[in-house]
């Protein structure tokens, strides 16, 4: 079979990576969330926001699978901003991360409209897990 022939083939086999928009308004979290992403593998980082308003202008923009919110963001917090979210885009994954802890507070963004909870004290396992858990074909993905 020709080389040509076989990449192409190869190609049509590999499942699209999951394109992920970070919105985290700490530069050193959101830059380590979206290298610990990218060395995977199976990820596409799409878009970043450092404010909930210009995560909202981004997910029009660049249309990701998933959005990774941290909850505490100036001009609209990540609760808010899931809320518009979820309204607009029913179909988009929505994971909620934050430093704070609480079972009530994972409540409340689970009725904002988060599909997952994460604290930031046990990443990068419970991100992975969340993940696989809403793409299950993740794990399937080189």
């Amino acid at each position: 079979m020709p080389k040509r022939v076989r990449e192409e083939s190869a190609m049509k086999l590999r499942k699209p990576r999951i394109r992920v928009l970070v919105a985290d308004d700490s530069r050193t979290a959101l830059s380590s969330v979206c290298r610990y992403l990218e060395r995977d593998g199976r990820f596409e980082i799409v878009g970043t926001a450092f404010d909930g308003v210009r995560l909202l202008h981004q997910v029009n923009r660049s249309q990701p699978d998933l959005v990774l919110i941290d909850l505490s963001m100036p001009q609209m917090n990540g609760l808010e901003a899931t809320t518009k979210l979820r309204s607009s885009f029913p179909e988009l994954r929505l994971l909620i991360f934050t430093g704070l802890q609480g079972l009530s507070l994972r409540e409340e963004c689970l009725r904002s409209g988060a599909d997952g909870f994460i604290e930031k004290s046990q990443m990068p396992e419970s991100l992975m897990q969340e993940i696989f858990r809403l793409f299950p074909d993740t794990r399937e993905l080189e």
